[in-house]
C-alpha cells in the first residue's frame, strides 16, 4: 500500500452536519476499498488566497491514508463531484507502507473555539507588554 495526503477545501457555509457527512462520506470510500485512514485533520475556517467558486473563506481538512492508486482515483472522483467542495489536493507519502505499522484514526473530540488561544495571547504578563509598549514608542 502506499501512504498519501489529501487536503481539500469545504464551503465555509457548510453546517456542522455537513462537515461530518463530507467526512463519513470520505472515510468510507477510502475504506470501502480496502483502504486505511491514518489521520484526519479538520485545521478550520481560513481565508483563501484568492476566491475559488466565488468564496473568499473555506474550511480546510487534511486526511493522511493508506491505500493503493484506484483508492486515489475513487477519492477524487467524489469530491469532484461534489459540490461542497472547493478545492483539493492529493500528495503521495511514501511507495510502501505496512498497515500494520500505521495507527487508525480515532475521531477527535471536537476542540472549543480558538477562542482560548486567543485569550491566552491576550493575556500577557504586565512586562511583556509593557516592553511592547516601549518598543513601539521608540519607532
Amino acid at each position: 500500500m502506499r501512504r498519501y495526503e489529501t487536503v481539500f477545501i469545504v464551503t465555509p457555509d457548510s453546517s456542522e452536519e455537513e462537515l461530518q457527512a463530507v467526512a463519513d462520506k470520505f472515510r468510507g470510500v477510502i475504506t470501502g476499498m480496502n483502504g486505511k485512514v491514518a489521520a484526519y485533520d479538520e485545521q478550520g475556517k481560513k481565508s483563501l488566497a484568492y476566491n475559488i467558486k466565488k468564496q473568499s473563506k473555506g474550511y480546510y481538512v487534511l486526511m493522511d491514508y493508506l491505500g493503493h492508486t484506484d483508492v486515489v482515483a475513487e477519492l477524487e472522483r467524489n469530491m469532484r463531484l461534489d459540490d461542497r467542495i472547493l478545492k483539493y489536493l492529493t500528495v503521495k507519502l511514501a511507495d510502501q507502507v505496512d498497515p500494520a505499522t500505521v495507527e487508525a484514526a480515532k475521531p477527535k473530540p471536537k476542540k472549543e473555539a480558538d477562542t482560548t488561544e486567543v485569550a491566552e495571547e491576550e493575556a500577557q504578563s504586565p512586562e511583556a507588554q509593557e516592553s511592547e509598549e516601549e518598543e513601539t514608542e521608540e519607532d
